[in-house]
């Protein structure tokens, strides 16, 4: 019976251990050097088996003064046992709209097709892909992930699609708006001769919810994303 038990929990670990919630809405301070210039809010709904994420990024301040430039990405696709799988991966800008760009997932065909100012073309599609808002709710639902010592993840803008390895430190405390928080540290490794670099923070009680994201661009220029509300409804 134990190894009965045992065979089915490694089975069905996806869904006993990370129930989908029926929405989720988040809000974000984006800051650089100490100075607030944008604000994030993002919701995520299931119906059944079908998710929607919308993410609106709007500048404030001198950046909405000098930039105002409104963000809208969306990903909708589907839930099964091994987490989200998207379907269509949207990415606006309002006034730059040369950045924008999208991804049509086909898994009946291992293809994606990418399109951005260059056109459409059809890649390759791991089993793995995430497009890059997506990839933020799928920590959820990656199986043991704080006993885990690294990550891998393929993650398309909509315009490529990248290889992010992430190595992972658990029990590592932050205090954000919403108090202090344990969660699991994830970081790229540095790349040689190149500042480059992604920091995330997964809050352990929230269901390995970024609480906090910090890029760090090929200058050395730093951009953090960090949680100032949260809701989830299960």
């Amino acid at each position: 019976m134990r190894i009965l038990v045992a065979l089915l929990l490694c089975c069905f670990a996806p869904s006993l251990f990370a129930a989908p919630p029926t929405s989720i809405e988040a809000s974000y301070d984006v800051t650089t050097k100490g100075i607030k210039i944008a604000t994030i809010t993002e919701k995520f709904t299931r119906t059944g088996n079908h998710y929607r994420i919308e993410s609106i990024t709007k500048p404030v301040g001198l950046l909405a003064l000098f930039k105002p430039d409104t963000l809208y990405v969306i990903s909708e696709g589907d839930i099964g046992a091994q987490g989200l799988r998207p379907q269509n991966f949207v990415y606006k800008r309002s006034q730059e709209i040369l950045k924008n760009t999208e991804a049509n997932f086909d898994w009946s065909q291992s293809t994606v097709m990418l399109n951005d100012r260059y056109g459409q073309r059809v890649e390759p599609l791991a089993a793995d892909t995430q497009d890059r808002l997506s990839a933020q709710y799928q920590f959820r639902y990656i199986t043991f992930l704080r006993d885990r010592k690294e990550v891998t993840m393929h993650i398309t803008n909509g315009s490529k699609i990248d290889t992010r390895k992430y190595v992972i430190q658990p029990k590592q405390m932050l205090t954000v708006p919403l108090g202090t928080l344990e969660t699991l540290y994830l970081s790229t490794p540095q790349e040689e001769g190149s500042a480059w670099k992604t920091e995330i923070w997964l809050s352990v009680e929230n269901g390995n919810f970024p609480c906090k994201i910090t890029v760090t661009e090929d200058n050395g220029d730093k951009y953090s994303q960090v949680l100032t509300a949260l809701s989830i409804t299960q």
